[in-house]
This record gives C-alpha cells, sequence and structure tokens, in this order.
C-alpha cells in the first residue's frame, strides 16, 4: 500500500492536464490531441489519493462513509459550478426545447436525462445532448459519483478478487475503443464515451496500483523508458487515426490506457519542488470547470472579428483569462472567507 505523502508530481501534471483539455475544446493544434491523455490521468490519480486511504480502512461503515465523503464532494464541486453556469444552460434549455418541438412532459424528461448526461454524441459525432447543463467537462464529475461506487460494488462482489473486475473494465474498454477509434468499420455508438463506464478502467488501474504497490515498484524505474515509447506510439497512433478519420481528437485509443497509466506511474516518483502546492492543485480544478464560460464569450468575440480558424490564439486568450480568474479567486476566498468558494476547487 502507498504510504502517506505529498505527491507534487500528481499536482504538477494534474495542472498541465488541465491545460491540455482546455486545448481540446478550443482545439489547439497538437496539444488538443495529448488533452486526450488528461481524463485517463485525472482519473487514475483520483483512483490512487482514494484507494490509499480506503484500503486503510477495516471496518465497514468506516469504508462506506469514506465513499460517501468521496462522492458528496464531488458532487457540491459540480453542484457548485452548475449554480455558476446556469445561464448558459438555460440557453441550452431554450435550444433543446426547440430541437425537441416543444415543452410537453416527455420532453421535460429527455431534457433532464440530457441534463445529468450532458455530453453524449451519436455514431456520426452528432451532438444528442447539447451540453443541457451548460459545460460539457461536468461530464466527468458526474461519472466520477457513479464508477466509484459501481467498482467497489464489483470488488465486493468477486470477494476482491482483482482479475475478474479487471476483466469486466478491459470488455468495456474494448467496445469504447471499438465504438470510438473503429467507428467507421464497425458503426458502434460511441454513447459510453462520457459516461460513469468510461472511467471503470481508470479507477480500476488506480486500485491495482495501490494494491500492488511494490511489485510495480520493482519495474518502475523503467517506467519513464516506457512513457516515451509509449507517448510516442499515442501521438502515432492518434495521427493516423486523424488521417483516416479526419478527427485527432479520437476519446479513446488503443495506446491511450497504457500511456495514461504509465504517466500516472511516473508522476507517482517524481517529487518537483512546489512551494505552493495546494494552490496549484486548486489550480488544475478551476481551470478544469471554469474553462467553459472564457471559451463561450471569447468564441463569439472571435466570429464578430472574422477569427473562427484562429484556434491557438483561442487557446491562449482563454488560457490567460482563466489564469487571471483563478488568481482571483484565491484573493476572494482569502479576504472573504465564503464558505460556498472552497467547493469550487
Amino acid at each position: 500500500m502507498i504510504s502517506r505523502r505529498i505527491y507534487t508530481g500528481f499536482d504538477l501534471i494534474k495542472l498541465i492536464a488541465a491545460i491540455c483539455i482546455i486545448a481540446i475544446h478550443t482545439k489547439a493544434p497538437f496539444l488538443n490531441i495529448v488533452g486526450r491523455l488528461g481524463v485517463p490521468f485525472f482519473a487514475i490519480v483520483s483512483s490512487i489519493l482514494f484507494f490509499n486511504h480506503y484500503q486503510r480502512l477495516t471496518k465497514y461503515k468506516k469504508r462506506k462513509d469514506y465513499l460517501l465523503k468521496f462522492c458528496r464532494r464531488i458532487f457540491l464541486l459540480y453542484i457548485t459550478w452548475q449554480v455558476i453556469y446556469l445561464p448558459i444552460a438555460v440557453r441550452q434549455w431554450k435550444v433543446i426545447m426547440v430541437s425537441l418541438k416543444g415543452n410537453s412532459f416527455k420532453n421535460m424528461l429527455i431534457y433532464l436525462v440530457d441534463f445529468f448526461f450532458p455530453a453524449v454524441y451519436n455514431s456520426q459525432g452528432v451532438d444528442l445532448t447539447q451540453d443541457a447543463n451548460g459545460w460539457g467537462p461536468s461530464w466527468y464529475l458526474l461519472a466520477s459519483i457513479i464508477a466509484m461506487p459501481v467498482l467497489i460494488g464489483l470488488l465486493r462482489l468477486f470477494k476482491q478478487h482483482t482479475l475478474p473486475v479487471f476483466i469486466i473494465c478491459v470488455v468495456i474498454e474494448v467496445y469504447i475503443i471499438l465504438a470510438d477509434e473503429f467507428s467507421d468499420w464497425t458503426h458502434l455508438s460511441p454513447i459510453m464515451n462520457h459516461t460513469f463506464l468510461r472511467l471503470l478502467i481508470y479507477f480500476c488501474l488506480g486500485y491495482l496500483i495501490v494494491r500492488y504497490r511494490d511489485p510495480l515498484h520493482s519495474w518502475s524505474k523503467y517506467s519513464v523508458q516506457l512513457l516515451v515509447v509509449c507517448f510516442c506510439l499515442f501521438l502515432v497512433e492518434s495521427l493516423i487515426v486523424g488521417h483516416f478519420n479526419g478527427d485527432y481528437n479520437t476519446e479513446e485509443i488503443i495506446t491511450t490506457v497504457p500511456t495514461g497509466f504509465l504517466i500516472a506511474l511516473v508522476a507517482m516518483n517524481y517529487y518537483p519542488k512546489l512551494h505552493y502546492p495546494v494552490q496549484v492543485r486548486n489550480m488544475s480544478t478551476f481551470l478544469y470547470c471554469f474553462q467553459i464560460w472564457p471559451i463561450v464569450v471569447m468564441r463569439r468575440v472571435f466570429e464578430t472579428w472574422g477569427w473562427e480558424s484562429r484556434h491557438l490564439i483561442l487557446f491562449v486568450v482563454v488560457l490567460l483569462i482563466s489564469f487571471v480568474c483563478f488568481f482571483l479567486y484565491e484573493k476572494c476566498r482569502q479576504h472573504f472567507k465564503w464558505h460556498f468558494l472552497r467547493y469550487m476547487v
């Protein structure tokens, strides 16, 4: 089991991952490919930190309480930002009601489902849910709240035998890859991409890292070399998929899981000196959650200027705005001590 320590490597790479995720949504060249490793890294690290404490607990009630604490914290993060995104959610509600042709009870139920699964696409890449709650990145928070209890339930079902649980997670991941990377051949719908099912393999890997820390440590000294090889393969595979499919942003490809796993292993054994690790950690969460507002506003501005194709400039502008707003947030949090501000990170 992993001992208690401050993983500054996690904090630093999470910040880099959050920046690259902004690159996805602003379509910044190259970084938008690297950004596809952001969610896998977030998920594995969250799982490592969760199970590092969870596995220390021996009583069922304490484990249950800790799981509820984990889910409650993420839900408070989600609901706090949901209030901030209400104006966009209202706008999306109007768009969805028009597309569904009226405000009926059935359409309201459809909207409610879309609200909690706000980033689902069909096999043709059409947005089925139209970001119903106003901020597509929220899918990760909602998926985490479901995925962790499901994984723990599977572990309990198989009496802590990891092999059957791992096989189930791999089978789900294989479907996601077939529906995403090979969609032109399989014609499967990538409807799982932004649900808890996509996170199961990564939460499972985090659990395995905690449980099999010692065996993994024996070859972790080779993890940097393995990561370099795997990362290069990930880039090559992404470029090949982009060449044939016309999309360099495929959510899951064959090398996504092993590359994300190796990044987590390297980060776990990397201890950069950070003067303010908590602020770095908070910044990554803030950037991930905050990005949609400046993207929406600046895209409108860029459209009026005729800059629709200047994705790199949009990325830089959104990133600068996000950094400035984070430092303003930190100042407000320190000065006003408002309770709800701590739920934003």
